[in-house]
């Protein structure tokens, strides 16, 4: 934001945009508002600095001043979304590519994108065919709505596994590194392969880095979550309860029936 963002105080909440880095209404934007005399630009210019390190209360601002701003902010937020779905568009597979966000999905973004490490993360349970990755890949399409520059790495278990296993990468620490670390995290079919003293140990590792530091993740599993302690193991799925919103996802296959 500027030299010292530490002291920067940008109400979010008041602009309404995710949080982030912005670059910051200065003279030459006070000049626009301004009464046409350099000492009036210099007044709104310093009025601006003294609202953004919080000595000037969002209610305290004119109206001019509070329109300036907010429509610069939300110019700089529009342009971050172009960004953001394209990253997206890159990634997403051709099934989900035209998944649609719901109230929910929008919802958790808006939270997610607003205070990263304390919303919770969201667990889809539920039978084959249910909609789980569609919806999951939708959440991921809000996130991205936003405009929040988020990092986010979508896997599925089976994946995740080929990449860490020994011989699978160049370097399993490190990816397992990234995928512990990336703001967002996607695990597609959580539960899904055999449990073994290897696997259980590597999701658990991820999962409690992840538990740790907050970091908010989504995951769907065929299994019920009555059933998560005997597939995941015990320490994993307690940290899967305190850290999830779990949501069941129930009905016929949709994939039998043509409809995803």
């Amino acid at each position: 934001m500027t030299a010292e963002p530490s002291k920067i105080r940008l109400d979010i909440a008041a602009y309404g945009i995710p949080a982030g880095t912005y670059s910051l209404p200065g003279l030459a934007h006070a000049r626009s508002i301004a009464d046409g005399t350099q000492a009036d630009e210099l007044r709104i210019a310093d009025r601006f600095a003294r609202h953004f390190t919080g000595q000037l209360p969002t209610p305290e601002l004119t109206p001019a001043e509070f329109n300036l701003i907010r429509d610069d902010l939300h110019e700089q937020v529009a342009e971050r979304r172009e960004q953001a779905l394209a990253r997206f568009e890159r990634v997403v597979p051709r099934r989900f590519a035209h998944a649609v966000p719901g109230k929910r999905a929008a919802a958790w973004a808006t939270e997610v994108t607003t205070s990263l490490h304390s919303p919770r993360s969201l667990l889809f349970t539920g039978t084959v065919g249910t909609g789980k990755t569609h919806t999951a890949w939708s959440t991921l399409r809000a996130v991205a709505e936003t405009g929040a520059n988020l990092r986010f790495l979508a896997i599925t278990e089976a994946d995740l596994f080929a990449r860490l296993r020994p011989g699978g990468s160049a370097s399993p620490e490190a990816e397992l590194e990234s995928l512990a670390t990336v703001d967002l995290l996607f695990v597609d079919d959580l539960g899904a392969a055999k449990n073994t003293e290897w696997t259980e140990e590597i999701t658990y590792r991820l999962i409690n880095r992840r538990y740790e530091e907050c970091q908010p993740c989504i995951f769907t599993t065929n299994a019920p979550g009555i059933d998560l302690p005997a597939v995941l193991g015990d320490r994993i799925d307690s940290r899967l309860q305190q850290m999830c919103d779990l949501i069941p996802m129930t009905g016929a296959d949709l994939r039998k029936e043509g409809n995803q």
